[in-house]
């Protein structure tokens, strides 16, 4: 494997709220290619977008793909971090909700100053 600091990296924003759409699919795929290519994956939830990692959250009774549940599947892949802000994982504290995967808390402000660093950047 490769050292951390010698590998490519691509922050991936991440805007959209669950089930806006009828597919969780393109964001997930994105960052298990990335993760498959050796990049360090770094995943910043936008706002609301947060709530695509709440568990507990079932989709089949409107149809919908339940493929945001995958989403726990990829820290074990390789380099992955995922950040949201501050005030939004508050809010799913007070309300009891449950996250797939360890969120670091992150200022709006930081989260824009560590996705420049990045090599790559993708809004989705």
């Amino acid at each position: 494997m490769t050292d951390v600091l010698d590998q490519p990296s691509v922050a991936l924003l991440v805007r959209s709220q669950p089930y806006q759409r009828r597919s969780a699919r393109a964001e997930l795929d994105v960052a298990l290619a990335a993760l498959v290519m050796e990049y360090r994956v770094e995943v910043y939830f936008i706002g609301p977008a947060i709530l695509q990692l709440v568990t507990g959250r079932n989709p089949e009774p409107a149809l919908l793909a339940s493929a945001y549940r995958a989403w726990g599947s990829l820290p074990d892949l390789g380099e992955f971090a995922v950040f949201a802000e501050p005030h939004w994982l508050e809010r799913l504290e007070k309300s009891g909700g449950r996250l797939l995967m360890p969120v670091e808390a992150m200022a709006t402000e930081q989260m824009r100053c560590n996705w420049r660093l990045c090599d790559h950047s993708m809004v989705l």
